[in-house]
């Protein structure tokens, strides 16, 4: 038997326990949020607001509260919403249902019909099988290399998911093999917490690694006026995401010394006969490899599309010709496909209330009241800089979604850096490259409690471990703020 037939993705934990105080809150969140709402908007409409602003806030913080709270479902949520915008005029119905139409719906629908045909082929199984039975011959290697692992993947199987389902079986295989008990094995607590940071943090570097990432340029292209490429995102997050994971693998030896150095099971054979049997390369799994090297190579080169093709493709269009070609060469069908549509009715609502927010002029006048423009812009960037990205790095310890965190993020630091005379730029997307560092609690998102479900750490072996490498990164931010960012030309 494999290690991915002893435990599958079905039998794994992937939806959080409510604490009791999430419970109440569900219970709340309803009468809260119609009362948020009401006094919203009764209240008299504040000087230098519209009535359409205060409406736009009303609908927003209705919203926010029922998405925090849970109290329904957040795709209802979100087509409460969109009703709720057209029929108080807060923004006009033909923009509201526009948003459905907008590049970064599109761009979200593309990357996961790449990903169901990459899970599909096996590709990225295959990947880090080979690397695990070729480079994880001791303790110290093996950690590292799955480290590794976890970053290559990433850029097949855009889904923290999705990628946390295939390493979880190689990751029990590699804890058997090096004896580690749950509860008891140094080895087997670095291996899980640093595979669920891995999973996040590597999503960092690539930004159709998940839809809140797409969704942040998309608000930083429509809000700010700035257009963000693939290739621009992975050369300005990838080396820190990468840094960060390095400065991680040699923190957990610190906290947590393995107390083995070589394996004592047979975990390392059994992945070794299952890649066997895997054979060589399928038809199906090289024409998989042609659509991600072809769709990574059009990403990569956008800038240089006029020159080479004589017309430019589109980070969007790019996504969707690798979708098209997934069916087109038969690795997929339509009911192969697995799109979350409540993801994308969500998304939808989402960017709605943020856009609303922004049209109406309410945000920068919240953000005037609330920062100071005049003592905000005297600070010196980089202390500016390192509060957003404080911020930023920490706020999924209170909103576990990240759509919702973008949603409320992105926006509004797009407003601060206008406010204050920053660039929209220097600001918002170094913020949204922590949207997907949720690597604190077990709750904080699915693959955290896929890697949880193990038992081979606690919830405080995460949390001490999590803030310590977050603290590390927010640090080489703001390092890459006064260099690497500028180096490149960002901003």
């Amino acid at each position: 038997m494999t290690s991915s037939e002893r435990i599958g993705p079905k039998n794994l934990l992937t939806q959080r326990n409510k604490s009791p105080f999430e419970k109440w809150l569900t219970y709340l969140g309803l009468p809260l949020a119609i009362i948020v709402f009401t006094l919203f908007y009764t209240m008299p409409t504040p000087m230098g607001v519209t009535m359409q602003g205060k409406v736009a806030a009303a609908v927003f913080f209705l919203a926010l509260i029922l998405w925090v709270s849970e109290a329904i479902p957040v795709y209802v949520t979100a087509l409460v919403a969109i009703v709720l915008l057209a029929i108080t005029g807060a923004w006009d119905e033909n923009s509201i249902l526009g948003v459905f139409g907008y590049d970064v719906i599109w761009l979200m629908v593309a990357a996961f019909i790449i990903t169901s045909g990459m899970e599909k082929t096996g590709l990225a199984k295959r990947l880090a099988l080979f690397m695990i039975t070729k480079f994880g011959k001791t303790a110290k290697m093996a950690l590292l290399v799955m480290i590794i692992a976890n970053f290559i993947i990433t850029f097949v199987v855009p889904s923290t998911t999705a990628r946390a389902a295939i390493m979880l079986p190689l990751a029990l295989a590699l804890a058997e093999a090096y004896g580690a008990i749950p509860g008891r094995s140094n080895f087997g607590r670095l291996l899980m917490i640093q595979e669920l940071q891995a999973n996040n943090i590597s999503t960092t570097g690539i930004l159709t690694a998940t839809a809140p990432q797409i969704m942040a340029i998309g608000f930083l292209k429509d809000l700010g006026g700035v257009n963000v490429s693939w290739g621009q995102w992975l050369l300005a997050s990838m080396p820190i995401a990468f840094i960060t994971m390095i400065v991680s693998y040699f923190i957990g030896f610190l906290l947590y010394p393995p107390e083995v150095s070589t394996p004592r099971g047979q975990g390392i054979e059994e992945m070794g006969a299952e890649l066997k049997n895997m054979g060589r390369l399928n038809r199906e799994e090289w024409k998989a490899l042609g659509i991600f090297v072809l769709t990574v190579f059009l990403w990569a080169t956008g800038p240089y599309h006029v020159k080479m093709f004589g017309f430019n493709i589109s980070l969007v269009m790019v996504a969707i010709l690798a979708a098209t070609l997934m069916y087109l060469t038969g690795l997929l069908s339509w009911k192969e496909t697995q799109i979350p549509w409540d993801l994308m009715i969500f998304s939808c609502g989402a960017y709605a209330a943020g856009m609303a927010l922004e049209k109406s002029g309410v945000a920068s006048w919240a953000l005037d009241r609330i920062f100071g423009v005049a003592n905000l812009s005297q600070l010196p960037f980089i202390l500016v800089f390192a509060v957003v990205i404080f911020i930023s790095s920490f706020s999924h310890m209170v909103f576990t979604s990240k759509t919702v965190r973008t949603v409320i993020l992105i926006p509004t630091i797009i407003q601060l850096a206008k406010v204050t005379g920053y660039n929209p730029l220097a600001l918002a997307l170094p913020a949204a490259f922590t949207i997907a560092d949720s690597i604190t609690l077990p709750p904080n998102c699915k693959p955290n409690l896929i890697f949880y479900s193990t038992g081979q750490f606690t919830v405080t072996n995460q949390l001490f471990y999590g803030i310590i490498v977050l603290l590390v990164k927010c640090a080489l931010m703001c390092l890459a703020a006064l260099t690497w960012f500028r180096w490149i030309g960002l901003y």
